[in-house]
């Protein structure tokens, strides 16, 4: 069974009764990525039974709409709304920004249990091109979204409550980051982070000795079929989920991860360390230097942008004529930037079947990103060169 199952066997029973776990994380992790802005404002403080009722009164149509993550978090309120464990709890502190200009995509809210314990639950990715563009970025250099995450936290979260962090996708990364990086008081009392299949923390971007006063509460939640979580994983508790897709897309959503009463179904470990969707997201950042990876998202981007592809939707939907309407723009990119392009239009396209090959093109130009990573790199070196000179 999925989470939806699950809403529906534990509905009826009081977090006294059952305490929470790490499926009612699930829960409310996919809940924030519902359009919530429509209804409900920073200032805004209402039980999920109101906050569903405005939703649902001012905008039934909003679930038609073909944001795939979107459309999940709409059926998961609708769900929860009326029930018991759910409906009583009050969601409030709603923040949510989408800046193109900067590629940053954040939302985030709290959510207040009967047992005194607050989620603050980060979005994560959306359908949005910028959202996964800003995933990427993670892997090097931090992000507006981590910065709007601390701040958050440190603003909003008192000494005298006790605080769970939780996010899916890139929401997971906030949350990490939010409880390594926050005022000491207020990480006293994080007595639980939960990353669902999100990103670790870059090498570099946090002190080790931070993390390690969190890491006991700590938990990484990733599908067997794996690809977001793989970036920088941290030494954690990590829990294995079995999927009941085969589709990467599918697979990074929650809604696929099998349930088994309150817990998630784990998976034969076997399986998640010789997925071939990780293990190339895990060669792609060995053999590639962070200057490399930023020309990469850059130009791969930009290519979307010229195929008029803005979200992760068209490119699932689209079939074939949007695969090769893409490939027609990353004939500029070559080498590094358009072998990982392919394979990342193959994860994404449900079109494209995993023995189908793709345009002989496509594979054959000069490795120019590599060049243009490596000029840059020697220009960085010249200039630190004269630095110490002078």
């Amino acid at each position: 069974m999925n989470i939806l199952d699950y809403i529906r066997w534990r509905g009826n029973l009081s977090f006294k009764s059952d305490p929470f776990n790490e499926v009612d994380n699930l829960v409310f992790s996919q809940l924030i990525y519902a359009d919530l802005e429509f209804v409900l404002d920073s200032s805004d403080r209402f039980t999920i039974r109101e906050l569903g009722e405005r939703f649902f009164h001012s905008f039934p149509d909003q679930a038609k709409d073909g944001k795939i993550f979107n459309k999940d978090g709409i059926e998961i309120l609708g769900k929860i709304m009326n029930t018991r464990r759910y409906g009583d709890c009050v969601i409030y502190n709603y923040q949510s920004k989408l800046h193109h200009d900067t590629a940053e995509q954040f939302t985030v809210c709290m959510i207040d249990l009967p047992d005194r314990t607050t989620v603050v639950c980060f979005k994560g990715t959306d359908d949005s091109l910028i959202g996964w563009k800003e995933d990427l970025y993670l892997s090097y250099k931090d992000i507006a979204g981590q910065r709007d995450a601390l701040l958050y936290v440190n603003r909003y979260c008192s000494i005298f409550r006790k605080y769970r962090l939780i996010g899916h996708s890139k929401g997971g990364n906030l949350a990490i980051y939010a409880a390594v990086h926050c005022k000491p008081l207020i990480r006293r009392n994080i007595i639980q982070i939960i990353s669902n299949d999100g990103p670790g923390l870059r090498p570099g971007s946090y002190l080790p000795d931070s993390y390690n006063k969190v890491r006991d509460r700590y938990t990484l939640i990733v599908p067997e079929k794996d690809g977001v979580g793989t970036i920088y994983e941290m030494d954690s508790r990590k829990v294995i989920a079995r999927i009941l897709t085969k589709n990467i897309v599918e697979a990074h959503g929650v809604m696929t991860w099998q349930i088994d009463q309150n817990r998630i179904v784990q998976a034969d470990t076997d399986s998640y360390q010789t997925d071939q969707t990780r293990m190339a997201l895990i060669q792609f950042m060995q053999e590639t230097t962070p200057e490399q990876r930023e020309i990469f998202v850059e130009d791969v981007f930009q290519a979307f942008a010229d195929a008029g592809i803005s979200t992760v939707g068209q490119l699932a939907n689209g079939g074939l004529p949007v695969i090769f309407r893409v490939l027609k723009e990353l004939s500029e990119i070559d080498g590094t930037a358009k072998s990982i392009a392919v394979k990342l239009l193959k994860t994404l396209s449900v079109s494209v079947s995993s023995g189908m090959e793709l345009p002989r093109k496509v594979s054959e130009q000069k490795d120019r990103v590599v060049a243009k990573a490596r000029i840059l790199e020697e220009k960085l070196a010249e200039k630190k060169k004269k630095e110490t000179v002078n």
